[in-house]
């Protein structure tokens, strides 16, 4: 079954705006949710699920799973050892480095939110595919940053993503723009 693509960006409900690949905002969702029934499966259906997973390999269940095992693991964990990895925690949390290192190893692809370049946002009217070109122009086809020639984009310097003036924008390669956008979330954390 093919699945069906909200392009208009607006809830089919009650029309307010949402993220791209959504029909339904929130609210509306949950009440849609909570009306639907629930999937009943029939007893032909349980039979014909049966016989399809009849010989195939079933994979055992994580160690943690079993008793002693489990026991094991809450002994481990005395306050002493929840403290120590609490106050670990924080002081990763204040290291830049650490941060940056963490920040990198989930950036583009890695992330689980990628959806090969588009943002969760939209741009304002204006941020079009001609601008993005005069940008390229203006700055010579290289990043501004290294002067990589690969995987180019238009960056807005003061990261407001409807402020297209041509002084706001400027050609980053990807890895550039990247870390462009971790340095804003480290100057301010609270975004």
């Amino acid at each position: 079954m093919k699945r069906q693509v909200n392009n208009t960006r607006k809830c089919i409900d009650c029309g307010a705006p949402v993220l791209r690949k959504v029909k339904r905002c929130p609210p509306c969702n949950s009440s849609f949710r909570k009306a639907r029934k629930p999937y009943e499966r029939t007893p032909e259906h349980k039979k014909r699920m049966s016989e399809r997973i009849t010989g195939t390999k079933r994979h055992n269940r994580p160690a943690s799973c079993q008793p002693e095992v489990a026991e094991k693991i809450r002994s481990w964990w005395t306050p002493e050892r929840r403290e120590a990895a609490r106050l670990r925690g924080l002081a990763f949390a204040q290291n830049p480095e650490w941060r940056m290192k963490i920040a990198l190893s989930v950036s583009g692809d890695k992330n689980p939110m990628w959806e090969n370049g588009r943002s969760q946002t939209a741009y304002t009217a204006g941020f079009s595919d001609k601008l993005r070109e005069i940008v390229r122009l203006r700055d010579g086809e290289q990043c501004k940053e290294c002067g990589s020639l690969e995987n180019l984009c238009v960056h807005h310097k003061d990261f407001q993503k409807y402020n297209h003036h041509s002084d706001n924008l400027v050609l980053l390669c990807r890895k550039c723009h990247k870390i462009a956008h971790v340095n804003q979330m480290n100057m301010n954390p609270q975004d």
